[in-house]
């Protein structure tokens, strides 16, 4: 939950991050948080923007994805629901990444949308508890986003090197 980066010692956080000098941080939250009645999408964003700026104060160069929140369901007698909080959540999210210049993956729209978890579950790829994945799922949730930041990057580059290759410099050595 994004409140439990808040709650470590912010001195000793930054440090770790320091030291790793990240080129990309990957901020991977709200599937808790969308059953919690408790939590208003003001609160969320609020939080998750206090987390971005820690973040972003430990690793000032490294760009920032934020991965929305999964679809998920609650099983009633008769049918899967979707939580309300799913939608709050990931508009919560969508939002503070904007106002953060970070990036936004939206995983819900990538399992394929809202009640999207019943055939995840219906195909091996995630739990009876229409929460958690199963280890396929996760895999290929990874290996979806691998391929994503890889085709970005791949742009990234050839963008650079039409850049510097106009520079009057030539390109670096």
């Amino acid at each position: 939950q994004v409140e439990m980066l808040l709650s470590q010692h912010a001195g000793l956080l930054r440090s770790h991050i320091e030291r790793r000098n990240p080129a990309l941080i990957i901020l991977a939250y709200g599937t808790n948080e969308a059953r919690r009645r408790d939590l208003t999408e003001e609160a969320y964003r609020a939080d998750l923007k206090r987390v971005v700026g820690l973040v972003r104060e430990s690793a000032p160069t490294a760009s920032i994805l934020i991965v929305g929140a999964p679809d998920q369901g609650i099983r009633t007698r008769r049918r899967i629901v979707v939580p309300d909080g799913v939608d709050h959540i990931i508009a919560a999210q969508r939002e503070a990444a904007l106002a953060a210049g970070c990036g936004f993956w939206n995983l819900r729209t990538a399992m394929g949308g809202a009640g999207s978890m019943k055939q995840w579950v219906q195909s091996g790829l995630a739990q009876r508890d229409y929460v958690h994945f199963t280890t396929p799922g996760y895999r290929l949730l990874g290996d979806s986003l691998y391929e994503l930041l890889m085709a970005q990057y791949g742009i990234f580059q050839t963008v650079r090197r039409q850049v510097l290759g106009s520079n009057e410099n030539g390109p670096p050595k």
